[in-house]
C-alpha cells in the first residue's frame, strides 16, 4: 500500500504504517479529484467508518474513477449497529440521511414511515431534528440516539421526540425514530381554523382538496402559489411535493405575516415566500410544474402571458376565480389559444346548528379552471 487517506482519527488507528499519510480535509470531494492524477501503480486505501456504499464515500469515488478502479470493503454500518443495539429488526426501516441534506426530506418521511433510521450531522443533529419533527406536526413518539457507536464512551438514549430536543449529544451519534403507524398522515388537508388567516380569506377546505388534486403534484415538484394569502393552499403543495420547493408569491404584507406563521406552525421547510405582485415578482423564480393562482389582483391575462413565456414551460396551471369576470377573461384566454381547460363549478353549504334543528348555510360559489400548458400552448 503506497497511501494511506481518511480521518485523522482513523489513520491514528494505523501507527505502524509507514507509507504516506493524507488527512481528508473540509473540501473532500475536491481533494479526491486529486485521484484521477494518480500513477496507475499506486495503491491507495482510503479508510471510512461503517459501509461506504450508505450515503458514504464510495458514491463519490465511483464518479470520479472508473468502477474498475475502485474495491469497496464495507464493514458494519453504524444504523444496522443501532438497531442491533436496542434489539430491532430494520428491514421494515427506512433509512436516510440528513448529512448535508435538507431536514423537508426527513419530515416527509416521517409523514409516511412509521420506522426511520437516521444518519446526522453536527448541523443537523437529534437535538435540531427533534425540534423540527414537532414543529412540523410529527407527534410525539419514541426517538433512540445511539452516540460514539463502538466506542469506549458509547451511550443509547431511549426516550422521545419531545425530551430529545431538549438534550445534547456527542457529534457522532445516529437516530432511530418509533412512531404509531397508525397516526401516519402523509399529507393532511386541515381544516380552516387549523391556520392563521384574517376573517373569511381562506380558500376553503373543500375547494383545497379539488384544486390540489387538479394541480396532479409529485413528490419533487417546483411549483407557485400566486396569490398566496394566508398560505393554507400553499403549506399542503409543500407537503404534497415534500422533495420540491413551493414558492409563495403575496403582494399585502398582512398575509405575508400570516403565511410566516402557518410556515413556521406547520414546518413547511420547502416553502419560500416571495413578497411582491405577479407578474412582476416571478421574474427569476425556477420554472414551475404546477401553477396555483389563488388571487391574479385583477391581472390573470398578464400572468397568463408571462407564464406561457417561460421556457422549458410544461406545467398544470389551476386558477380560481369568485369574479365572473375575472374567469371570463381567463376563459377567453385559453380559448383564443386553443387550450382545452376544464372548468369546476363549487358551491357547498354547511351544517349549521339553529336551536334544536339544521340549516344549510352556503358559502359563495367558486369557478375552477384547470388545464396543462406549455410554450407551444397545446394541453
Amino acid at each position: 500500500m503506497d497511501e494511506l487517506w481518511g480521518a485523522q482519527r482513523f489513520l491514528n488507528e494505523w501507527p505502524e504504517f509507514t507509507g504516506k499519510k493524507v488527512v481528508f480535509s473540509s473540501h473532500l470531494t475536491a481533494q479526491l479529484e486529486e485521484l484521477q492524477s494518480r500513477r496507475e501503480w499506486q495503491k491507495i486505501a482510503l479508510l471510512a467508518s461503517g459501509d461506504p456504499g450508505f450515503f458514504g464515500i464510495s458514491n463519490t469515488l465511483v464518479k470520479l474513477l472508473r468502477e474498475a478502479d475502485v474495491r469497496i470493503y464495507p464493514g458494519l454500518s453504524s444504523l444496522q449497529i443501532a438497531f442491533a443495539r436496542v434489539s430491532l429488526p430494520w428491514h421494515d426501516a427506512v433509512l436516510t440521511s440528513v448529512h448535508a441534506r435538507p431536514l423537508i426530506e426527513l419530515i416527509g418521511l416521517a409523514r409516511r414511515h412509521a420506522k426511520l433510521g437516521i444518519l446526522t450531522d453536527p448541523g443537523n443533529n437529534p437535538t435540531v431534528i427533534s425540534s423540527q419533527l414537532i414543529a412540523a406536526g410529527i407527534p410525539d413518539c419514541r426517538a433512540i440516539v445511539c452516540e460514539n457507536l463502538g466506542m469506549p464512551n458509547e451511550k443509547i438514549t431511549d426516550s422521545s421526540l419531545s425530551l430529545i430536543s431538549k438534550q445534547s449529544f456527542a457529534p457522532l451519534n445516529v437516530m432511530i425514530l418509533i412512531q404509531d403507524p397508525n397516526v401516519l398522515s402523509p399529507c393532511k388537508s386541515r381544516n380552516d381554523d387549523a391556520y392563521e388567516h384574517q376573517s373569511g380569506l381562506i380558500t376553503k377546505r373543500d375547494v383545497r382538496l379539488i384544486a390540489l388534486d387538479r394541480l396532479e403534484l409529485m413528490p419533487d415538484s417546483f411549483a407557485w402559489d400566486i396569490g398566496a394569502g394566508s398560505g393554507a393552499v400553499a403549506i399542503e403543495m409543500a407537503e404534497l411535493a415534500w422533495q420540491g420547493q413551493v414558492f409563495a408569491i403575496e403582494k399585502s404584507p398582512i398575509q405575508i405575516e400570516f403565511i410566516r406563521r402557518n410556515k413556521s406552525g406547520f414546518g413547511a421547510l420547502n416553502l419560500n415566500i416571495i413578497p411582491g405582485e405577479a407578474p412582476q415578482a416571478l421574474t427569476g423564480l425556477p420554472v414551475p410544474q404546477a401553477v396555483f393562482i389563488g388571487g391574479s389582483g385583477g391581472k390573470i391575462v398578464e400572468i397568463l402571458e408571462f407564464l406561457l413565456q417561460l421556457e422549458g414551460l410544461d406545467c398544470r396551471l389551476v386558477a380560481n376565480f369568485t369574479l365572473l369576470e375575472n374567469l371570463n377573461q381567463a376563459m377567453h384566454w385559453f380559448d383564443t389559444r386553443k387550450i382545452d381547460a376544464e372548468l369546476t363549478a363549487c358551491s357547498f353549504s354547511y351544517g349549521q346548528k339553529v336551536g334544536k334543528g339544521t340549516r344549510l348555510n352556503p358559502i359563495n360559489p367558486v369557478y375552477i379552471l384547470s388545464a396543462h400548458i406549455n410554450q407551444k400552448g397545446v394541453s
